[in-house]
């Protein structure tokens, strides 16, 4: 398969693969594993299939690397054209300003109450509802390395008729880390330039990721299990 930059006209051949570590290839065009895309909606909640290498590829991501030791209910694709373009028009701009080829991104987890799932799936996450379960390393979204840590605050609710709960997995442009401190409203908290992306709890090992602008991240799956 081919596929084309709409911006400089550039072709490179795609092959087609499950890895969730996979640098992302942000085009106008919508990601080539998405399927069934309706422009007329804001969004599309994608089941998986249990036969799709796909869904194994992020139920062993949650389990192996997320650490969570939980029987999963389903996976859901989400796909938002509006909020997947936001995406890749920042990630160019900041490799632009840094005058750098590529930045770097994670798979990431956030646990959040299941009433907030429409909302997040159709605006992204809202900087101005941060704070609201602490702000240890600063006024931000709060994101997870370990699923087990953002099921803390996963909510139990009865979804179709059994009891269970429900985490997000985002691509996150981290690009460059710095410690963040409480008080901090972006990672070079107090100063004009923007040297760094986001604040971590440790620098060397972070496990806790703080992101001060919703532009920089995609909310890409979204997990039940129970």
């Amino acid at each position: 398969m081919v596929q084309t930059d709409l911006i400089t006209g550039r072709q490179r051949r795609i092959h087609r693969g499950n890895n969730l570590q996979r640098s992302c290839s942000c085009f106008s065009a919508a990601p080539v594993f998405w399927e069934m895309v309706d422009p007329s909606v804001p969004y599309q909640l994608i089941p998986l299939s249990e036969l799709t290498p796909e869904y194994w590829t992020v139920a062993n991501y949650v389990k192996k690397d997320g650490l969570l030791d939980r029987s999963i209910v389903s996976i859901s694709r989400i796909q938002n054209m509006d909020l997947w373009e936001i995406f890749c028009r920042k990630k160019k701009q900041l490799m632009r300003i840094q005058g750098i080829q590529e930045i770097q991104e994670k798979r990431l987890f956030h646990g959040t109450k299941i009433r907030n799932v429409d909302s997040i799936c159709k605006y992204n996450f809202d900087i101005r509802l941060a704070g609201q379960h602490g702000r240890a390393f600063g006024r931000g979204i709060y994101f997870a390395k370990h699923a087990t840590y953002a099921d803390k605050y996963s909510n139990s609710s009865t979804i179709q008729g059994e009891q269970s709960k429900i985490i997000f997995l985002a691509r996150v442009m981290i690009g460059k880390s710095k410690v963040g401190q409480r008080d901090f409203q972006k990672p070079d908290h107090g100063c004009s330039e923007n040297l760094h992306d986001s604040c971590v709890d440790d620098i060397m090992h972070p496990n806790i990721f703080v992101i001060f602008d919703p532009n920089q991240i995609y909310p890409e799956y979204l997990i039940q299990y129970k």
